[in-house]
């Protein structure tokens, strides 16, 4: 029979050296907690067990270690300075196997604290904004001890308790804590609009919390048919439910309802949760298996990392050797995303820490540090200098990608520590362009019903032109490049596609791909000895021709010279070439006047730019 108790009195019927359960996030019981520090006296070798919780944990220091030994199975502010003192413990787990831990009968739980909802008219409580792994918890305690909170919201799913299942209950009322949304900065939002750029309509998000996560939801108004699929919900999903680019009607679990398994925020996030129906909570091990992820089309998923080494290993749970955080849910999603049809794994971070003393893109982890999430399981890694798409990739793809996206102050340092490993060419360059400015002139086309992208070709595209150039039939080769040209060497190649946005400019036309995208389409422009006047080069792979390609791009190339001061455009080609001939007419008409100039079979068509 349940017994209605203070916390004193709950807390004193724990036995000595058993486990002990905290629940967690914002349903911390935060008045149990207290009462388990004022009386740690009367404890001797329990063991104190949760994921992240919220308030004070002043039952975890070095005093109170040899009564209440903390065991972090992810490791929040208020115990990670016992951790990295050694007062207490740390396990790493994924997120979704900790249900699995605590029925197994190796890791015994003997007695649950949790902080609930008062029971309705039926009796049953409601585990309110954090299912995650409470549920497992109360399942598999010997005893149970609620504190119940009226300020607790009522939620929908697997959440709901029956009264009499509770061995002791505090009747407690207190606010549950507020976490403030994230202030932004240049730097932020840079991340989060790329980041945004690679979700597309009718995609399942999993955001974790931070500044980060807050400011892509910023990005996404212009969205649709979003849905959500994630272990933690906050404030920013509210205003993306209520506008209606929320709609989970393209998930597959849970269809038209948003699933997590906890929430935290501030009180406008726990009101509109409070007997929402559209919104359910369900345990971790169901959240977050990787196979019920996998099934939602287009799952994204976005977590963060503290550092990532240039072959694509992260590191998000701790700083070298002194462990920061935890496993958490990051490995669980990264595969279940990996393994959607569309999915997309992606790991946000700022290239720097510390006012950018300190690169967070590294040649090699700190000593010490752990691999998260190992480099098979990356593939998207974006900083406010760009994204590197990394799945499917070389050693040496990786490591450009990623120094492509680093601070440029570290590009430096990155390419000598590869070249050092042989990871890369010995002659390998790296773009001093801000990868920033590439942003500024990129487009996504839709060419007879396809999606594109167009952009200047950075230093990655070294292999992505190289696959262009080998895909050339006979005649695109002597009519494109005027001649037969047997190879496109690395050293041609990596010259082309260091473009420095002055007279050698170069915009590529890009397949969207699911793992990588394909150039389909290439305009030049290239410095002559004659002073204020450019080449033009376009050239269109044989399978996309007639689709306005060339044409788009020599008007993107008149335009970014005209915008550069540039007075003269010219281009050769061989008379044979009577398409390239009929384009140079027009162009010369709609910009200017042009002029043929004949030499042998070869022509160079001149236009001065004056409209």
């Amino acid at each position: 029979m349940t017994k209605v108790v203070s916390p004193k009195q709950a807390i004193l019927t724990i036995p000595k050296g058993k486990r002990i359960f905290i629940g967690s996030g914002a349903a911390t019981p935060n008045a149990l907690v207290k009462a388990l520090h004022q009386n740690s006296g009367a404890f001797s070798d329990n063991e104190v067990t949760h994921i992240l919780t919220l308030g004070a944990a002043d039952y975890c220091n070095e005093a109170s270690q040899w009564n209440l030994r903390d065991n972090s199975l992810f490791i929040g502010h208020n115990v990670r300075k016992s951790v990295q003192l050694g007062y207490a413990d740390y396990t790493p787990i994924f997120l979704s196997e900790i249900p699995r831990l605590f029925a197994s009968g190796s890791f015994p739980i003997h007695t649950a604290l949790v902080s609930v909802s008062p029971p309705d008219k039926h009796g049953m409580c409601s585990l309110g904004v954090s299912v995650d792994v409470v549920r497992a918890a109360i399942e598999n305690a010997k005893v149970l001890i609620a504190q119940i909170n009226p300020k607790m919201p009522r939620t929908f799913g697997r959440t709901f308790i029956p009264y009499d299942s509770f061995d002791y209950v505090v009747n407690e009322e207190e606010e549950l804590p507020q976490i403030p949304g994230f202030e932004s900065d240049p730097v932020i939002d840079a991340i989060a609009q790329n980041v945004a750029s690679l979700i597309s309509d009718g995609s399942t998000l999993q955001l974790g919390i931070g500044s980060i996560p807050d400011a892509i939801l910023n990005y996404l108004d212009d969205k649709k048919e979003l849905g959500i699929h994630t272990e933690m919900m906050s404030d920013g999903v509210i205003d993306l439910l209520k506008s209606g680019v929320i709609t989970n009607e393209h998930k597959s679990i849970l269809k038209n309802r948003s699933l997590t398994s906890f929430a935290m925020g501030t009180n406008k996030l726990y009101d509109y949760l409070n007997e929402n129906p559209l919104i359910e909570f369900y345990p971790s091990n169901f959240v977050n298996d990787p196979f019920n992820i996998a099934s939602n089309p287009k799952m994204i998923c976005i977590n963060s990392a503290l550092q990532v080494d240039l072959t694509g290993q992260i590191c998000a749970d701790s700083l070298g050797p002194s462990f920061y955080s935890g496993i958490g849910g990051q490995v669980d999603f990264m595969r279940g995303a990996a393994r959607s049809q569309g999915g997309k794994p992606i790991i946000a971070l700022p290239s720097t820490a510390k006012g950018d003393t300190i690169s967070r893109i590294v040649g090699q982890l700190d000593q010490g540090a752990g691999v998260v999430t190992s480099r098979g399981d990356a593939h998207y890694i974006v900083t406010e200098f760009g994204i590197a798409q990394l799945h499917g990739k070389s050693i040496r793809q990786r490591a450009m990608e990623l120094i492509h996206i680093a601070h440029p102050n570290f590009r430096e340092d990155l390419l000598k520590f590869v070249k050092s490993h042989h990871y890369v060419y010995f002659d390998q360059k790296h773009s001093s362009i801000d990868e920033r400015k590439a942003d500024t002139y990129t487009e996504h086309k839709v060419f007879k019903n396809e999606n594109f992208i167009v952009r200047p070709l950075k230093v990655t595209d070294e292999r992505r032109l190289q696959d262009f150039f080998y895909s050339h039939q006979i005649a695109t080769l002597y009519h494109r490049y005027m001649g037969i040209p047997k190879k496109l060497d690395h050293n041609n190649a990596q010259t082309l596609v260091n473009v420095d946005y002055k007279d050698n400019m170069a915009f590529g036309i890009f397949k969207v791909g699911e793992y990588d995208d394909e150039i389909i389409a290439i305009g030049r422009l290239s410095p002559t000895q004659t002073k204020n006047r450019l080449e033009l080069k376009i050239v269109v792979g044989e399978d996309f021709r007639h689709y306005g390609t060339g044409k788009y791009l020599s008007n993107k190339l008149i335009n970014y010279a005209k915008d550069r001061g540039v007075k003269e455009i010219v281009s050769s080609f061989f008379s044979s070439n009577r398409p390239m001939k009929r384009i140079m007419e027009k162009l010369g008409k709609q910009f200017g006047s042009g002029q043929s100039i004949y030499n042998g079979d070869e022509i160079s068509y001149v236009i001065q730019l004056t409209k």
